[in-house]
């Protein structure tokens, strides 16, 4: 069969306006593989990277003639999810599946406010070749696909899911060449995004990773991870995003990986952006990934009180963020640490230890976001029932983002005002520090004090983000400042 992939736009984390994607859709990039293998044929636009993405959509409507069209989409973008589903069927009568993170939080309610034909919720790899089996016969039997949602007559029904994928080694490496590779940052870069497990086993009730990749931790094997890096490397790919949920969970795996990429002399740079925990590091691991290139760790921290830490359940404690910091400067690794506004029954006070630990802590900068509740999270069914949303709930993941001054929420212990105010003071804090970190602590500081004045940062940020040449000049600074 023949299958068409819209990526919908993202929205930047700075707000509403439209955002640029660093690399090619890794959930995508997995699927168009296996649809490959199993001998069906593909066609992607990312909505992101291309400007007339309209009028690509209607080329191929025409010249490749899908049998279906999948979209997938986040919550926290699902105002361009819409938008580009509205725009698909005023142009064709084709099938269309959704897929993705917001799907997974809102089950039927997505198929209840599109009226699409069908959407599929979790791992998608398996279920979709049993979809498209099964809409290639004479009388489909769609009861029979897992992790469907689907309509008979005006019911909608949701079907079970499948078993996690254990064996992720089985599957072929995400497919980037189907991508327009070159119109994303990373091409210029040489930075190819690596996932090398799925699933997260803790239960921090803000998280949303769980609703689509389970709790159940899944490691590919080390040997496998290195089979995709040679593959990039070959091609002149040498850095690495390692978007795992959990690397280090199990240490003894990060070492061997660590370990072959030494052995195999891959002179690599790598880093862990999304976050590992600071529980699950030792410095004999820290060093062996030093060692085979990582260059910047971020880690999870969340909160700079012990009460909220407990609360939220992350499980982890300040002493371990402390020793997970010193731990790192010791092995030479570039680091970040994560904190998060707004928390379930979080007060001011909270807010201002957390800011306090924050300010405290001797790593290369701190980040600062704000507290969004996805559908389906722990978090969302509390503020549901205890807070006061400032924005209709319908509404508010199209106008609010993780790094927006604003609050989604207020309580009685933790007002809009009071948000605003330490969320001011936590930008300001991540602002210097980054500044200082990418460009040196003169140059930094100058930066940090003239983007205090509003025209020139909003300017500043348009032409990074909106501008190819701008961007590419400002990633060769930044990585620079980073070696």
């Amino acid at each position: 069969m023949k299958i068409l992939f819209i990526i919908p736009e993202i929205k930047s984390m700075f707000g509403t306006e439209k955002g640029i994607p660093i690399h090619p859709h890794v959930g995508i990039a997995y699927l168009t593989s296996v649809l490959k293998k199993n001998h069906h044929q593909v066609k992607i636009i990312d909505c992101g990277v291309e400007n007339n993405w309209s009028d690509q959509i209607t080329q191929l409507l025409s010249t490749f003639k899908p049998d279906i069209i999948g979209i997938t989409g986040f919550s926290y973008a699902y105002k361009f999810l819409y938008q580009t589903i509205k725009k698909v069927q005023s142009l064709t009568k084709t099938p269309i599946l959704l897929g993705g993170p917001h799907v997974s939080a809102t089950k039927e309610k997505i198929l209840q406010e599109t009226k699409v034909n069908y959407a599929m919720y979790g791992e998608s790899e398996t279920s979709f070749i049993i979809f498209l089996d099964q809409l290639s016969q004479a009388k489909p039997d769609l009861s029979t696909v897992p992790n469907l949602i689907w309509k008979q007559k005006k019911q909608i029904i949701i079907n079970s899911p499948a078993p996690p994928i254990h064996q992720l080694d089985n599957i072929p490496f995400p497919d980037y060449q189907s991508f327009n590779l070159k119109k994303y940052p990373c091409y210029e870069a040489k930075i190819i995004p690596i996932i090398t497990s799925r699933g997260c086993p803790y239960g921090c009730n803000y998280c949303s990773v769980r609703l689509s990749m389970g709790q159940n931790f899944r490691p590919r094997s080390p040997k496998n991870v290195i089979k995709e890096i040679k593959y990039w490397y070959k091609r002149g790919f040498i850095n690495f995003d390692f978007n795992d949920d959990c690397f280090t969970l199990d240490i003894n795996r990060a070492e061997t990986i660590c370990d072959l990429i030494i052995k195999n002399r891959l002179k690599i740079k790598f880093q862990l952006y999304n976050g590992i925990r600071v529980n699950n590091i030792n410095l004999k691991l820290l060093k062996k990934m030093k060692k085979a290139g990582c260059f910047f760790i971020a880690y999870g921290c969340e909160s700079g009180s012990q009460k909220t830490l407990d609360n939220i359940k992350k499980n982890i404690t300040l002493d371990q963020v402390i020793k997970a910091v010193e731990l790192t400067r010791r092995a030479k690794i570039h680091h970040a640490v994560n904190f998060i506004i707004g928390h379930q029954n979080e007060t001011y006070q909270d807010a201002i230890e957390t800011f306090n630990f924050a300010k405290k802590l001797q790593c290369d900068y701190v980040n600062f976001y704000n507290l969004v509740p996805y559908p389906g999270t722990e978090v969302y069914q509390w503020a549901i029932k205890h807070a006061k949303f400032l924005y209709p709930k319908k509404e508010y993941l199209k106008e609010i983002s993780y790094r927006d001054i604003n609050p989604i929420f207020e309580t009685q212990e933790f007002t809009k005002e009071q948000r605003i105010k330490i969320m001011k003071k936590g930008f300001r804090l991540y602002e210097r520090k980054l500044y200082q970190f990418k460009f040196g602590k003169f140059i930094g500081t100058f930066l940090f004090l003239i983007t205090r004045i509003n025209l020139v940062a909003i300017v500043a940020r348009k032409i990074i983000y909106h501008n190819q040449k701008a961007r590419e000049l400002f990633q060769r600074i930044t990585q620079k400042s980073k070696e």
